[in-house]
C-alpha cells in the first residue's frame, strides 16, 4: 500500500527491471541527473517522461499520478474488498480493510473516500449489533458527506442512523433522523424516487409504532404516490437511453456518454431487489397492523417473489411474514406448505434459531386448524430448540406461544408456561412485578 512520488517510482521500477543508474540513462541522460529525479531534487521534461515510460514499460500517466490519486485508487480497490466481505458475513476482515481506508484516507485528507469507509464500517458495527458504534460511523459519515457535497451519502447516512434507532427500538430519534433526510432532498432540489420512497415507508413504520396512526397512513400514501412516480421513472431511464443513441449517431460522443450515463443511474436504482423486498415487508407489517389484511397479504407476496431466487436468511425471515399473513386471510394449507418450505431453508442454512421458528409457524397453522396436539408437539419442540440456540427473551415468547396453545387443553400447563415466561422477562428487567 505503498504512496510513492515520481521519483521513488521511477527508482523502484528500476530496481525491479534490475537496471543501474547508468543502463536507465543510456545516452539520454547523466547517472547523475537520473540519481536527481530519483531522489526528487529535479523534475523531468516532457521528453524524458516518454523515455522512462518505454524504458521502464509503464505509461506516463502511472508515472506522473499525483499521491492523492494513488490513495483514491488503493482506497477504492480496498473498499470493494470490504463490501465484499460485509455481503458474506467476513465482519472482522472487512473492519480491517475499512480501517486501512480510514488511515490513508486521513492522511492523505481524501474525504470523499473516508466517507464511504466510515459508511460501510457503520454497517459492520450494525451487523455486529454493537448499535453505538454504528450511530457514530454513520453519524461522522453524514459529516463528511456535508463536507463533500455528496448529497446521495448524506439521504443514505440519514437512513441508516434512522434504521439504527428503529433496531434499538427507538422510534422518535428515528422518525427525526428521517424526517431530516426528508428535507435534506426538498432543500438541496434532489430527484430521488428510491429514496425518498424508503424515508416515507420507515415514516410510516415509526408512526404506527408510535401510535401515531395518521401519520402512518399518511406516509403510506406518500409511498403509494411514489410508486407510480416511478413507473414513470423507469420509463426515463429507456428514453435518456435512446437520446444517447440519438446523440452518438450524430458523433457528439460527449453529449452521448452523458444521456447513457444518466439512464445507467436509472437502470441501476431499479435493480435493487433486496431493498425492494425489504419496502414491501415493512409495507405489509403496516397494513397488517391497521387490519388491513388482504393488503398486507399481497405487499408480503410481492416480497417473497423478488427475494424468492436468493436463497438466504432475509429470504426465510420474509416467507415467516408471507406465513403470517396467509393465517391472518384464513389461507391455512397455503401457510403450512410455506412454514415447511422455511423449514427446509433454515435445515439446509444451518441456522437452528430459524429452524425453531419454521416450526413455530407450523404449530400455529395447525392450531388454527384446530390439531391442537400437533400444535403442541411442535411448538415444544421450538421450545426446545430455542432454549438450546436462543437468547432469553426468544426462550421467554417460545413459552408464551406455548402457553396459549396449552389455553385449549390444560389450565396447570398454560400457567407453567406462562409463569417461566415470566421469571425469564423479570431476569430481563423486561417486567419487574
Amino acid at each position: 500500500m505503498e504512496i510513492l512520488t515520481l521519483g521513488q517510482k521511477i527508482k523502484k521500477l528500476r530496481k525491479e527491471r534490475n537496471l543501474t543508474l547508468k543502463e536507465l540513462a543510456g545516452n539520454r541522460v547523466t547517472a547523475a541527473q537520473i540519481s536527481h529525479i530519483e531522489r526528487d531534487k529535479s523534475y523531468p521534461s516532457q521528453d524524458l517522461l516518454d523515455y522512462f515510460s518505454q524504458k521502464l514499460s509503464v505509461s506516463v500517466d502511472y508515472l506522473v499520478e499525483s499521491k492523492e490519486a494513488q490513495v483514491k485508487q488503493i482506497s477504492e480497490s480496498i473498499l470493494l474488498k470490504g463490501e465484499y466481505y460485509i455481503k458474506n458475513k467476513k465482519l472482522k476482515s472487512a473492519k480491517d480493510e475499512l480501517t486501512k481506508v480510514i488511515e490513508l484516507c486521513r492522511e492523505y485528507n481524501v474525504n470523499s473516500l473516508c466517507a464511504n469507509a466510515k459508511f460501510l464500517l457503520g454497517q459492520v458495527y450494525r451487523d455486529e449489533g454493537d448499535y453505538t458504534m454504528a450511530a457514530s460511523m454513520f453519524e461522522r459519515s453524514l459529516i463528511l458527506n456535508i463536507k463533500t457535497s455528496n448529497v446521495k451519502g448524506v439521504l443514505g447516512c440519514y437512513l441508516e442512523l434512522g434504521k439504527v434507532y428503529m433496531l434499538q427500538k427507538c422510534y422518535k430519534p428515528a422518525t427525526d433522523k428521517f424526517i431530516q433526510g426528508k428535507n435534506y432532498l426538498v432543500d438541496n432540489n434532489v430527484i430521488n424516487y428510491d429514496i425518498e420512497r424508503l424515508l416515507y415507508i420507515n415514516l410510516s413504520y415509526c408512526s404506527m409504532e408510535l401510535g401515531e396512526y395518521d401519520d402512518a397512513i399518511f406516509y403510506s400514501k406518500k409511498v403509494d404516490e411514489i410508486e407510480e412516480k416511478m413507473k414513470d421513472y423507469k420509463h426515463k431511464g429507456n428514453s435518456l437511453f435512446l437520446l444517447g443513441n440519438k446523440y452518438m449517431g450524430e458523433g457528439d460522443y460527449i453529449r452521448a456518454k452523458k444521456y447513457f450515463s444518466k439512464a445507467l443511474d436509472v437502470f441501476n436504482e431499479h435493480e435493487k431487489k433486496l431493498d425492494q423486498a425489504r419496502t414491501y415487508v415493512v409495507m405489509s407489517y403496516i397494513h397488517e397492523n391497521l387490519k388491513q389484511y388482504e393488503e398486507a397479504l399481497e405487499k408480503v407476496k410481492i416480497a417473497y417473489e423478488i427475494h424468492k431466487d436468493i436463497e438466504n436468511e432475509h429470504l426465510v425471515e420474509i416467507m415467516f411474514d408471507y406465513t403470517r399473513a396467509l393465517l391472518n386471510k384464513g389461507d391455512i394449507e397455503s401457510a403450512k406448505e410455506l412454514s415447511k418450505k422455511a423449514l427446509a431453508m433454515s435445515i439446509k442454512l444451518k441456522n437452528k434459531l430459524l429452524e425453531a421458528k419454521a416450526i413455530k409457524y407450523y404449530a400455529k397453522a395447525h392450531l388454527k386448524e384446530g390439531n391442537v396436539e400437533i400444535a403442541l408437539e411442535n411448538m415444544n419442540r421450538n421450545i426446545e430448540l430455542v432454549s438450546k440456540y436462543g437468547a432469553k427473551k426468544d426462550i421467554a415468547d417460545a413459552y408464551f406461544e406455548a402457553a396459549d396453545i396449552y389455553a385449549h387443553v390444560s389450565k396447570d400447563k398454560e400457567l407453567e408456561c406462562y409463569s417461566k415466561g415470566v421469571e425469564l422477562y423479570k431476569e430481563l428487567k423486561i417486567i419487574y412485578y
